[in-house]
Parts: C-alpha cells; structure tokens; sequence
C-alpha cells in the first residue's frame, strides 16, 4: 500500500513538469466576424422598432415638429391668397343679423392685415390638424403594441371628426343666433350698431373653439377607460351627476345668456356622453377578449 502510493506521487511529479512554463496556448480559430458593425441598432423581425439612444429620439422629434411646422406654413400661405373670400364667408353672420350693408371699423393700424393672418393660421390648422396628429403619433407608436398602434390612429381621426363636428354645429346654429342676442335684441335704438373688426375676429374665434374643444368629451372618456381611471359601469352609475355637471358647463361656456345657445350645447354633450360608454363598452369587451 505504500509503495503503490509512493509511485502515484512520482507519476504527479513527472506530469507537472512536463509542462513547461513557455508553452503556448493556441487560440482556437473561429469562423465568426469579429467586425461590431451594426451591433449600435437592434432592429426586431416586425421592423417596428430599433434601438436609438437619446440624442437619435431628440433628432426624429426635431425632425418631425420641422415637417408640421412646414405644413403649417404652407397651409398659412395658400389661404392668405384667399384672405378677401375668407373674409366674406366669415362675415356672413355679421351682416345676416344686421343687414347686406353693415360694415365694421377699424381701430388699430395694422388690424385688417393681422386679420388676414389669423384667419389663414386658423384655417391650416382646422385643415393640417390630421397629418400633424398622424406625424407626431408616427414618433409615439413605435414604443407601443401593433393593436395600441392601430388605436391611436383611430383616435386621431375620431377626435377630428368631434372636432369639426363641434365646429359645423356653431357655425351653423348658434353663432347667428348668439350676435342676434347682442347686436338686435339688447341694442338701444339710439346706438349706432358697428362692431371693430377685430373684437368681431376674436368673439367668432373664441364661440367656436369652445364648441370644438367640448365635443372632444368622448375622447377624454375614452382614453381615460383605456388607462384605468373610469369604466363604463361607473359612469353609467353616475349618470346623473354628469348631467348635472353638463349643464353647468354649458351654462358657463354657452355664448349666450339665452337658453338657446345653452340646449345648443348641452344636448350634444349629453348625446357624446351616452356615445362615450357604447364605445368604453365595446373596447373593454375586446380588452377581455384579447386576455
């Protein structure tokens, strides 16, 4: 037994010196590039998405906002072309109420070509709004899923269509109606009626983007059912106090003390409402389905 382990410990001996402290190593050889080219942009298989560091998100953004920008302008140009036919369609109310030959008056110096220039920027973007939502969205939904992808998209389109919706109800129902109130029915006979031109731009700026701006309820509701704040059965459980909270708004934004201009627009918003949680309900159903 001793000699056997004797000769072992010799045997471990011979081994651990023949290998010699200046042998080489070999590397093993691989057919793999070693190159890096590439690696710095990760681009998955749906191409969606890839890889960029802060400063390439800053440029896509600054890229964009120069492209609406450009629309915007381009827009702007082509209605100041139009700004005399602009004017006269815009000031048809004006002189529906009072009369073919009711004129306005100038107070500033440079009011008429400020005029022109606050029509035509208002115009392109009631015309551009779409494309410049769509561009912007392009910036957002490569960080999303394809289904949220598609959503947005939808919303954008909704929102225009509440938007000039809002619009097209003002125009036609209760922006007349609201001068007829002012400049008719509460004028003193002995009153020359005449309004400066652009306290009329302003009133007619202001009344219809109060009717644009609230016909974006369905919206605001929809989103906040797509993050989690309300459901549909809540707010069909609080059915009541909303209406209750309508009518207070529409008291407050209504452009007229008549009760006209109020049922103008409080019976829309009660019907978006309504709208509103047809469609929080559906969405929600499809939520559950796709779980």
């Amino acid at each position: 037994m001793v000699a056997k382990s004797k000769t072992s410990k010799k045997t471990r001996l011979k081994a651990k010196k023949s290998i010699s402290p200046s042998s080489e190593i070999v590397p093993i050889k691989s057919n793999l590039p070693l190159s890096t080219e590439g690696l710095d942009e990760v681009i998955p298989a749906d191409g969606r998405e890839k890889y960029m560091s802060l400063g390439d998100h800053l440029e896509e953004l600054r890229q964009r906002l120069i492209h609406c920008i450009l629309i915007v302008t381009v827009f702007t140009i082509g209605f100041m072309f139009f700004g005399s036919e602009v004017h006269t369609i815009f000031a048809s109310p004006y002189k529906k109420v009072l009369g073919a030959n009711a004129t306005f008056y100038q107070i500033k110096l440079m009011a008429p070509m400020l005029i022109y220039l606050k029509t035509s920027f208002v115009l392109a973007i009631l015309f551009s709004v779409p494309l410049l939502l769509y561009i912007l969205w392009g910036f957002i939904a490569p960080a999303v899923d394809v289904s949220l992808e598609r959503y947005g998209k939808f919303m954008i389109v909704f929102a225009t269509l509440l938007f000039w919706s809002g619009l097209a109800l003002c125009w036609f129902t209760v922006f007349e109606n609201f001068l007829r109130v002012f400049l008719v029915m509460f004028q003193p006979p002995d009153i020359d009626t005449k309004l400066p031109i652009d306290e009329y731009y302003d009133v007619f700026f202001n009344i219809h983007l109060i009717f644009g701006l609230s016909f974006e309820l369905p919206v605001v509701l929809i989103l906040l059912g797509r993050l989690g704040f309300v459901s549909s059965n809540f707010l069909l459980a609080k059915w009541r106090e909303t209406l209750v909270i309508l009518s207070v708004f529409s008291a407050i934004l209504s452009p007229g003390p008549d009760v006209f201009s109020m049922m103008m627009l409080f019976a829309p918003l009660i019907v978006l409402f309504f709208a509103s949680i047809l469609i929080m309900r559906f969405t929600e159903k499809q939520a559950l389905k796709e779980e």
